[in-house]
């Protein structure tokens, strides 16, 4: 583990102090990945609640990893133009949002690849209706 540490440029005693920690919170359970099985974490956070595996046979291995936010279920809200309305349901002058930044899309759930139509949807609509009013709102 230290080796590990040392090769992703982190504190070798924090990692190791991260993972004992995570060790001792893995919960008894059989282990099965083909469901969601309940075999989690207590008192750790975050918890891990399915599949929790202790970290003890070696080799170790680490990954760069980088977060984004791949939709939301909450953002702005827009008219069919794109543009971003207000509080009271106005258009705010020339303020338009295309992508992961509109809400009111999606409730429960989401299909699969809806974010990349939704930013070449709204993507377009907002261009379009950009270019309409660039000249009217000068």
């Amino acid at each position: 583990m230290r080796e590990l540490a040392e090769d992703l440029v982190l504190n070798p005693d924090a990692l190791e102090k991260t993972v004992g920690e995570f060790n001792k919170a893995v919960q008894p359970g059989e282990f099965n990945p083909a469901v969601k099985d309940g075999k989690s974490t207590r008192g750790v956070q975050p918890p891990k609640s399915n599949w929790a595996q202790p970290l003890y046979t070696p080799p170790f291995y680490g990954f760069v990893v980088t977060c984004g936010v791949t939709f939301t279920f909450g953002g702005l809200r827009v008219d069919t133009n794109a543009q971003v309305l207000d509080r009271a349901g106005g258009p705010i002058r020339s303020l338009y949002a295309a992508g992961e930044l509109v809400g009111g899309l999606f409730y429960h759930n989401y299909p699969g690849g809806s974010g990349l139509m939704a930013g070449a949807v709204f993507g377009r609509r907002a261009g379009a209706s950009a270019t309409e009013n660039a000249d009217v709102e000068r």
